[in-house]
């Protein structure tokens, strides 16, 4: 790999603040992005992290409104209790996309996207 400047972004307004520099790019499961740097298909001058950002992670489940946020992993989609009783066929799905290693590190808002 490169040099890369590396920023753990710890709110919203902080990383769309970061992201403002040079070639930024989103980092959260890394499930795409990582081998894409490493095959030098993808070369950001800088990292922001968003997998320590509470806000956006979580699952919502009002009435007929299903809310999942973006740095949701795919393991939480398939597990949650309340969004298997609302759509189960979506916590199915989630609980197989790829190996465990994708589902308890790749996110929903990762997968959309790529």
């Amino acid at each position: 790999m490169y040099p890369v400047n590396y920023h753990r972004a710890a709110s919203v307004a902080e990383a769309v603040k970061l992201l403002e520099t040079g070639d930024a790019k989103l980092l959260s499961g890394g499930m795409t992005l990582i081998p894409a740097m490493k095959t030098r298909l993808a070369a950001p001058s800088d990292l922001v992290d968003l997998s320590h950002i509470e806000e956006l992670k979580g699952i919502e489940v009002a009435g007929s409104t299903i809310t999942i946020h973006a740095a949701t992993t795919h393991h939480d989609v398939a597990s949650d209790e309340k969004l298997k009783r609302a759509c189960p066929a979506l916590a199915h799905m989630a609980s197989r996309i790829g190996d465990p290693a994708v589902r308890y590190k790749g996110t929903i808002g990762g997968s959309i996207a790529n």
